[in-house]
């Protein structure tokens, strides 16, 4: 299994994804927490230093999440787009020995991108805050950084589940990005919060949020399982629909 995961991560750094990426990570993350930081108190946006205006610039799991869940996809769907599974399911015939490695991986991949977006977030926002006057966070940093390092991995294999599951990079991720920002964060949310807290987003949210944004939301333990739980079935229901499908 070790040198299966080592193979994961040798494909993933000869290939441009998982650079850009990066890039896409770090620079989006910098731009939103300055952009959140300077913006305060602006145009009805809440007071630098409030509750809201310090989880808003710290709440940058929701791109480490996006993004490993798009590397997750792009694992398995990816391997079928450019025919290069055979060659994987050559060396490795047994095949839930491959997926259990691409879970890892991915997971792995995706919780050190949550924490390492948090981290980057955490030593722009601080000098920030501190010059201008805000020297006390009412938030817990600690919890949210745990939070956003456990989502993001939890995505990550879920995103391994939706590539093995449709086998089609570009249709994969758009489906996902649907459901998340249609279905789930502008239908669901506002509708059905009851139902909506126990999917996927709104479990990850619970996680990487304080303040007023987690008052209809599961606490941080009950989503954390709820999360892993959803990565669970959905890998199950891959394991069930993909593993035995010829590579065609």
């Amino acid at each position: 299994m070790k040198n299966l995961v080592k193979i994961e991560l040798l494909k993933l750094r000869t290939t441009p994804a998982l650079y850009i990426c990066a890039a896409v990570v770090g620079g989006l993350t910098a731009v939103s927490v300055v952009a959140n930081i300077l913006l305060a108190g602006k145009n009805g946006a809440a007071p630098l230093g409030s509750v809201e205006n310090v989880n808003k610039v710290f709440s940058v799991a929701a791109l480490s999440t996006m993004i490993a869940l798009a590397v997750g996809i792009v694992m398995v769907a990816g391997e079928y787009r450019h025919r290069t599974v055979v060659s994987t399911y050559l060396g490795e015939p047994r095949r839930g020995r491959v997926a259990m490695a691409k879970l890892m991986t991915a997971g792995g991949l995706g919780a050190a991108t949550g924490a390492a977006a948090f981290g980057l977030a955490t030593a722009i926002a601080v000098p920030m805050l501190a010059a201008k006057g805000v020297h006390h966070l009412p938030i817990d940093l600690g919890r949210m950084w745990l939070g956003a390092t456990v989502a993001s991995c939890c995505f990550g294999m879920l995103g391994v589940a939706l590539g093995s599951i449709t086998r089609h990079t570009v249709g994969a991720i758009v489906g996902a990005l649907i459901w998340v920002q249609v279905i789930e964060v502008a239908v669901l949310q506002p509708s059905v919060p009851s139902l909506a807290k126990w999917l996927p987003t709104g479990a990850g949210v619970a996680l990487t949020s304080s303040g007023k944004d987690v008052a209809h939301l599961l606490s941080p333990a009950p989503a954390a399982l709820v999360l892993t739980a959803w990565a669970g079935v959905l890998t199950f229901i891959a394991a069930k629909v993909s593993l035995n499908r010829e590579v065609s």
